[in-house]
């Protein structure tokens, strides 16, 4: 028998068990679903972008999330002890709401609204679950949701005073964030079953984005019997009372159920909020979540997130880029959400589609993705558009808990969201209906804000064809523009020649606010404020002035003498030909006078493509993409997803002209995307040659055929379809 060589055998050991890891490795890698990919920090840890850290599910209506002091507009900053959870928030939003149904785990009982604070440890958040250890107490929370509903499971420590309070009294508005205006104007809860182990109320509450009241409904039971409940009022505990209510306004009101635990003992929460009724609150607590399975819930959860998210499937890129990517695809499918018999203005079975905050953002880049992945969510918020107008006389940019907003950010550009499915082709839609929300708002909206206010009822836009200088007029004067466009197109085929006819001529009356002469930076032509006598008001093309001030809405004059969707051409002959245009157009990015990552600039860079310069489309399209969106967030709100999904029509390569059939070409980022229709056919993107310096489309070939424009139209995919980029590191200068 010959001697075993033992230095080989550890060599030999150590090489097997390295290729063993790998294997592993490889293996989880293949098990990695897409929702695992969603890193709900990002947009949390850059205070700017205002995202909510707790889960939700697609459009769904709850989505419970920690709460913390200073948590600004979306009730949470990461730096901060968490005070407790609530039930309802919005996302990526610039003025915040919500914040009930608010519970506390704690050991004894803290109803005093500083006084349960907690640091944390071992925080994690998913797509469709959190968990954080509240260290003060030693108490393990984890919360996943159902569409309305949630539950949670809370691990205590041994203890005789283990608690769950219930503070119905607070809110973002009032408690977090209170430059929301926040208020509670009457309420109560009560104990409802004889074990004490099921609690509901309501609350009224004003405060946030929308300002006007709205109730929330709420059941919650537990899932062990507690030794001890009682209510609260204004700070007095009133142990074995059953119900409380608000005797005035802001009364601070709650109960509590109080548990003797064992070391690690798991008690599980499910809750279910409703803007209906409490009676609709426990239908959905029954229906989605009938037992305490955690864990079920949790794989449910899951399940629909990644059956979400496999309707875009990329390939190649780097793990963060799919992270960014998958994160981006999670914050553009959870605002608006889905109230459909949830509404108390509505019956059952009309379409509800609620917190729109506001379409001023979304219909340019959210409502278009949908379109394609989603198209029964673009037919059921077109068919509450319909019943909006038939119960509340008018549709608003902004629809908020319920209700309209009368104050519109811009234009009426529900109707842009209305046109852009119908040129589409999407099914589920009585067209006829929606054309007389279209032809409403094109004969008595279009006032401007002179119209909030009813300062001034001449209606100057359709009598001038612009708004006189004032608050946010040029900027409502162009959007109201391509509005008329918009309702224009669905006339065209739906209402009158007469109609027609109008809405068209008036959709290019905003040349009337080129000011030929105005200059800046040694450039001539620029949109400019107008008096009702006809005279020019000179300013400065650059000035920024924010929001809801006078003559633009987020945006200069420079990004908004680039806001004509319909109308490039005209633009560009305006400017004086390409090559000026081109060369102004590129100042503007340049000397950052152009805020492309904004709303109103959207469109901006994709208007070198009208100038035979579409390398420098694909150049700052990749730039912004580069600098603007990270591991922690993206530059200014996402805007309830419409800044995510900017970045993913960037990322795959092409990019819609909201409201109208085409889309522009600007190069894929991934080397394959596959992309899922709603009527599951496929569209294949690829470009092999794609990398971080391969920005540059080469040429394109659609469905085989060589492409020789830097756009193609909704029917050259919506039957599926092949595109190819040859990608380069050098530039082109056009397509042709």
């Amino acid at each position: 028998m010959k001697k075993i060589n033992l230095s080989f055998c550890k060599v030999l050991w150590v090489v097997l068990s390295m290729f063993l890891f790998q294997l592993n490795v490889v293996a989880q890698e293949k098990k990695k679903s897409l929702a695992d990919y969603v890193d709900p920090f990002i947009g949390v840890l850059d205070p700017e972008s205002n995202c909510v850290i707790g889960p939700q599910l697609p459009n769904g209506s709850i989505n419970p999330s920690p709460q913390t002091p200073k948590g600004s507009h979306d009730g949470y900053s990461p730096k901060e002890e968490i005070r407790g959870f609530g039930q309802l928030h919005v996302s990526g939003t610039g003025w915040g709401k919500y914040g009930q149904v608010f519970v506390s785990p704690q050991i004894g009982l803290a109803i005093g609204e500083t006084d349960h604070d907690s640091p944390k440890e071992e925080e994690k958040a998913t797509a469709y679950a959190y968990t954080v250890k509240l260290s003060r107490y030693n108490i393990r929370t984890e919360v996943t949701p159902s569409f309305h509903s949630a539950i949670y499971r809370f691990t205590f420590p041994k203890s005789d005073r283990a608690t769950v309070i219930f503070d119905l009294s607070h809110h973002i508005a009032k408690d977090i964030a209170p430059e929301l205006g926040g208020n509670i104007w009457d309420g109560s809860l009560s104990f409802t079953r004889s074990s004490n182990d099921e609690i509901k109320g309501y609350g009224n509450y004003s405060g946030g984005f929308g300002g006007a009241k709205y109730r929330v409904y709420f059941c919650a039971r537990v899932s062990k019997a507690p030794t001890a409940t009682g209510t609260w009022l204004n700070g007095v505990i009133n142990s074995g009372k059953t119900s409380e209510k608000l005797r005035k306004e802001n009364d601070r009101i709650g109960a509590y159920f109080q548990f003797n635990t064992s070391a690690d003992e798991e008690i599980c929460m499910k809750v279910a909020v409703s803007f209906r009724s409490i009676e609709q609150a426990t239908t959905w607590l029954d229906a989605e979540i009938p037992d305490f399975n955690y864990d079920k819930v949790c794989d449910i959860a899951k399940q629909q997130w990644n059956e979400q998210l496999n309707k875009i499937v990329v390939e190649g890129g780097t793990e963060r880029d799919k992270k960014i990517f998958y994160t981006a695809f999670y914050h553009a499918s959870i605002m608006p959400r889905d109230r459909t018999n949830d509404s108390e203005h509505f019956e059952s079975g009309v379409s509800v589609w609620d917190d729109h905050f506001a379409v001023w953002d979304t219909w340019r880049t959210l409502y278009p993705l949908q379109v394609l992945i989603n198209p029964k969510m673009v037919s059921s918020t077109v068919n509450s558009f319909i019943a909006r107008l038939k119960i509340n006389h008018m549709v608003k940019d902004a629809y908020v808990a319920g209700t309209e907003m009368i104050e519109e950010q811009g234009g009426n550009n529900i109707d842009n969201i209305i046109a852009d499915a119908y040129v589409k082709g999407i099914q589920g839609v009585d067209w006829k209906e929606a054309y007389k929300v279209l032809k409403f708002n094109a004969d008595n909206e279009r006032q401007g804000s002179y119209g909030w206010d009813k300062k001034d009822s001449t209606n100057t836009y359709k009598t001038l064809g612009w708004i006189p200088s004032g608050r946010m007029s040029n900027s409502m004067t162009l959007e109201y523009a391509y509005n008329d466009f918009c309702a224009a197109q669905v006339a065209k085929d739906l209402g009158t020649k007469e109609d027609y006819k109008k809405y068209l001529d008036r959709s290019g009356q905003w040349v009337k606010l080129w000011d030929a002469n105005a200059e800046s930076d040694g450039f001539k032509g620029f949109i400019m404020p107008r008096k009702m006598d006809g005279s020019f008001v000179k300013i400065d093309a650059k000035r920024y002035p924010g929001s809801w001030n006078d003559h633009f809405y987020e945006g200069s004059s420079w990004t908004y003498s680039y806001f004509m969707p319909h109308q490039f051409e005209k633009l560009v002959q305006l400017s004086g030909g390409k090559r000026l245009f081109a060369e102004k157009l590129q100042h503007g990015f340049e000397n950052k006078l152009i805020d492309y990552g904004n709303e109103p600039a959207f469109l901006a860079v994709q208007a070198f493509h009208y100038a035979d310069r579409s390398d420098l489309a694909s150049y700052y399209v990749r730039k912004l993409m580069k600098e603007r969106f990270n591991e922690e967030g993206y530059s200014g709100n996402d805007d309830s997803g419409a800044m995510s999904s900017w970045f993913m029509f960037s990322a795959m390569g092409f990019f819609p002209n909201a409201g109208q059939n085409i889309y522009y070409l600007t190069g894929s980022s991934f080397t394959k995307v596959t992309l899922t229709l709603g009527n599951q056919k496929t569209v294949t993107i690829s470009a092999p040659e794609a990398s971080p310096t391969n920005i540059y489309v080469k040429s394109v070939t659609i469905n085989g055929k060589k492409w020789n424009k830097p756009w193609f139209s909704h029917k050259d995919i919506q039957n599926g379809a092949k595109i190819v980029f040859e990608m380069s590191d050098k530039p082109l200068i056009s397509l042709n």
